[in-house]
């Protein structure tokens, strides 16, 4: 899944060639796999709790290595938008009935299953553009990097072979873990809506930015390699750190490290250390809040099956409104664009924590019962 979903950037250029169309035009594509991963994740959300969660990831892996293959052969604009359908509507529906297994499963204290599950996410993304690059390089072609996936899916089949989906837990009686409201599933949203954005925006564009930058051969694809590598490397410290440190200090520290990386790469501007440091800090500071911030969900209130698909699906509204808003201003003003609106994104995002924060502590209060577990 974090090869399929993260294939398109380090292939804008090269679908700019074949198809005969521009880098905004390219970026369209971000917008149809996020719009398809917003109805992906509210349809896998239901048919988790109907079929199973393992049902849900069989058809969803299947369905993305095709949509990779129409990308990869597409020689017209219409059948990488097919593929780009398929790609995310089979991610949306994957992502969100994994995230709810490995909720219920830990639940209410998933942190560190969560981060180990996303660290797979992040080497596959890292792969990515290793992929794309060597395919490119060796073929003139993306026809390799669907065999690739391809291979990766049989064996993600054969994994999950005939094991039992987890299913949601009872509550115990000492303590009441109430769903989340509707107010807290909104606040919550919003958050992966700015978090996704500025992630899905950094990383379907860092490719592009570095060219236009001065960057030749196969450094723009290992900046983006850097990126996500940094991101795995942060999902994999996540795993040991949320045994001790609270969700909330993860996530601001990670928020307030995103800045950071991106102000070091808009006040650098075309100096190219600065756009090696900038995205191996942003990458690492992405890295573990999309999970980390479910497990603070998840600490306190019960995650269902459709408020996970409803804030899965608002992390792809997020991916389709930024990376196109970007795609937009790099035809028009140039790639210069691209940390600054990301910028401004995570400072939304860092804002917002502390409203998540604010609303869950107010919706857990009065849910203990005072009942105690005898020993």
């Amino acid at each position: 899944m974090g090869i399929a979903l993260s294939l398109l950037g380090p292939s804008v250029s090269y679908l700019e060639d074949q198809l005969g169309v521009s880098a905004g035009v390219v970026g369209i594509l971000f917008a149809v796999i996020a719009a398809s991963n917003f109805f992906g994740a509210l349809v896998g959300g239901r048919w988790v709790t109907r079929w199973g969660g393992h049902v849900v990831l069989r058809i969803g892996v299947m369905t993305f290595s095709v949509g990779v293959v129409f990308i990869a052969l597409a020689s017209t604009y219409v059948v990488a938008a097919m593929g780009a359908v398929l790609i995310g509507s089979a991610t949306g529906m994957t992502d969100a009935s994994m995230n709810i297994m490995v909720v219920w499963a830990r639940a209410g204290k998933s942190g560190p299953a969560l981060n180990a599950m996303h660290l797979l996410f992040g080497v596959g993304a890292f792969l990515a553009p290793l992929i794309v690059d060597r395919a490119i390089a060796f073929t003139d072609h993306l026809w390799p990097a669907s065999i690739v996936i391809g291979l990766f899916a049989f064996l993600s089949m054969a994994v999950l072979g005939r094991r039992e989906s987890p299913f949601e837990p009872e509550h115990a009686p000492d303590f009441h873990r109430p769903e989340l409201p509707t107010k807290v599933v909104v606040h919550v949203a919003i958050f992966f809506l700015l978090y996704v954005g500025g992630e899905v925006g950094f990383a379907g564009w860092i490719h592009t930015y570095a060219e236009d930058q001065g960057m030749s051969g196969s450094n723009p694809a290992l900046v983006t390699a850097i990126f996500w590598a940094s991101f795995a490397l942060a999902r994999l410290v996540a795993i040991p750190l949320s045994k001790i440190l609270k969700p909330l200090t993860i996530v601001g520290g990670a928020c307030a490290l995103s800045l950071l990386g991106l102000i070091i790469m808009i006040v650098g501007d075309v100096n190219a250390l600065s756009i090696w440091i900038g995205a191996a800090l942003f990458g690492f500071a992405s890295g573990p809040q999309y999970p980390t911030m479910i497990a603070l969900v998840d600490e306190k209130l019960s995650l269902s099956a459709q408020a996970t698909a409803w804030i899965v699906g608002a992390a792809a509204i997020g991916g389709l409104i930024v990376p196109v808003s970007i795609g937009a201003l790099i035809d028009t003003v140039g790639s210069a664009s691209m940390p600054v609106v990301v910028l401004g994104v995570c400072c939304l995002g860092l804002a917002w924590v502390f409203v998540v924060q604010r609303s869950i502590s107010r919706a857990s209060a009065p849910h203990h019962t005072g009942v105690l577990r005898p020993l």
